[in-house]
């Protein structure tokens, strides 16, 4: 069953799955998991907040509001990330193990979770259902909704631990050397423009 599961995910080149955050937040983290939004923990927001309003509805699945999970993006260099150009030295993208798509409870999407359209899942088979020709692609622009379903995101309940955080992904060697004064050596920092716009 497992390589089954890790097959999926292969198929799919799967290698970790994003969440992206404001480096003020990451001491936080580190501390605390990385938790849903229904938390008074976060130091700087940097969500969009008409989006997050629609964010308190359910999804389909479970029937919990897509704010009590923890969201990850396939692909973090969408348009979220491009609407917070202007900061984005500041904004940092912590990679997460890929298996939390086996957690149970967890869902994931095609598009952004908030948006009209967007189907839910949860069953590892369903990768299959996603646009990857979107979310893989170099960019969305030219791509039919391609604004929404580069945002295919993958929902996980309530908290992730930090034993599943990989290495956090910055844009610049200043925000690397800010980073390394919080985490020290406890999680690899990278600095990779690809990442960014």
């Amino acid at each position: 069953m497992t390589v089954r599961l890790n097959n999926q995910l292969d198929t799919h080149s799967i290698e970790a799955i994003y969440h992206m955050t404001h480096i003020d937040n990451v001491k936080s983290i580190l501390k605390n998991g990385l938790l849903s939004h229904n938390n008074d923990k976060v130091s700087v927001d940097i969500s969009d907040h008409e989006v997050n309003d629609r964010r308190a509805n359910k999804e389909p699945i479970y029937h919990k509001s897509i704010h009590s999970y923890v969201p990850f993006y396939f692909n973090p260099k969408n348009a979220m990330l491009y609407k917070r150009k202007s900061i984005q030295d500041d904004i940092v993208i912590l990679t997460y193990d890929r298996n939390l798509l086996k957690k149970e409870g967890t869902i994931f999407t095609d598009g952004n979770a908030a948006s009209n359209g967007t189907e839910f899942y949860n069953h590892i088979k369903d990768l299959d259902c996603l646009p990857w020709s979107v979310i893989d692609a170099y960019t969305w622009y030219d791509k039919v909704d391609g604004r929404r379903r580069r945002m295919a995101e993958v929902l996980v309940p309530n908290k992730v631990k930090n034993k599943r955080l990989k290495t956090i992904i910055c844009n610049s060697y200043s925000t690397h050397d800010k980073l390394y004064k919080i985490v020290g050596d406890s999680v690899e920092i990278v600095v990779d423009h690809n990442f960014y716009f």
